[in-house]
């Protein structure tokens, strides 16, 4: 039994002891949480989590009290347990230092987390193609990966066999409700690397989210923005106010390759002052500029990467997407 396989190990056995108590006493346990944080955090993704966790333990009205007490009482322990492994452990810590040395062996930085776009086009690249990319990502110590199947996940037999198989990876699969029937909700809560990513953007999303909420996966929001007119939206509030009765654990948004750079700006900007004063019982992500602090962290460089449903590569540039003369070679 190697180092790493001790180190998860141990890490399982600590994540299940507190996800017991923090049901049964959130405030306490997430301060003796924070003295393990401040002693264990040695890296710049675990000084960051710690601080966050630092500034909520000095809030003792903070929502995020109610927000970790429901993900501990609603979704599975197993699935927490293999999430916040994978997420932390394989994508944050360990992960993070062949990240950096292969960046240097290859003469090119490498993402920490990619984006897939499989919205339905005629030129779609087959899927054998993107679970190609995603095994060759993980030999390269890539573990987070971001599918967004916008028009419903019509490939979900061969979704479902890529996340089973990558199974120290982590996945968000951004899906509209009306794509998710009981067959799929059924096989995605045996799936514990899986995070549900629900789009707000279309009608009765909420009727999807109370489903969600009841079926022990971890499911979040998900909104895209493309115009002034949600920006303005989104920083009055009010997108927060409709989710949070539905108890989503993160909310993220994602700007539109149009969207004008100081609406982007400006959305990125409430994202991170809404996480840090701990406004809603959610978390706030903004996915390109907090992806892009986290590949900061862990490989000193900013670098993330979106593939086209054709098969080519858009890069991240400030907080947008644009061509970076990559493409995908299909299988």
């Amino acid at each position: 039994m190697n180092q790493e396989t001790i180190a998860r190990g141990i890490l399982a056995g600590l994540i299940d002891r507190y996800i017991a108590e923090i049901r049964e006493d959130p405030n306490r346990s997430i301060r003796k949480l924070l003295d393990i944080a401040e002693r264990t955090s040695d890296g710049p993704t675990q000084r960051i989590c710690y601080q966050m966790m630092q500034q909520m333990a000095e809030n003792r009205q903070s929502p995020y009290y109610d927000m970790i007490h429901h993900l501990v009482t609603h979704a599975a322990p197993g699935t927490i347990r293999q999430f916040g492994i994978n997420l932390g452990h394989n994508a944050w810590t360990f992960g993070s230092g062949h990240l950096r040395r292969l960046s240097e062996v290859n003469e090119m930085p490498i993402p920490w987390a990619v984006l897939i776009d499989r919205s339905c086009t005629p030129d779609r690249i087959s899927y054998d193609a993107v679970s190609e990319m995603i095994r060759t990502g993980r030999k390269q110590e890539i573990y987070a990966w971001m599918l967004m199947a916008w028009d419903g996940p019509d490939e979900w037999d061969l979704y479902a066999k890529t996340f089973r198989e990558m199974d120290d990876s982590v996945f968000g699969l951004c899906v509209s409700p009306a794509s998710l029937t009981d067959e799929i909700l059924e096989d995605a809560a045996e799936i514990p690397n899986l995070m549900i990513l629900l789009d707000t953007d279309v009608p009765d999303w909420q009727e999807c989210a109370a489903v969600l909420a009841r079926t022990g996966l971890l499911y979040s929001v998900i909104r895209r923005v493309s115009s002034t007119e949600d920006v303005r939206e989104i920083l009055s509030g009010s997108w927060f106010e409709e989710i949070v009765p539905h108890h989503p654990l993160m909310a993220f948004t994602l700007a539109g390759d149009q969207l004008p750079d100081q609406d982007a700006s400006g959305l990125a900007r409430y994202m991170w002052d809404t996480r840090l004063a701990q406004t809603y019982p959610v978390l706030p992500v903004d996915v390109i500029s907090d992806f892009m602090i986290i590949s900061r962290l862990i490989s000193q460089k900013e670098v993330l990467y979106r593939i086209e449903p054709d098969g080519t590569v858009t890069e991240a540039k400030g907080l947008k997407f644009c061509k970076s003369g990559l493409q995908v070679q299909a299988g």
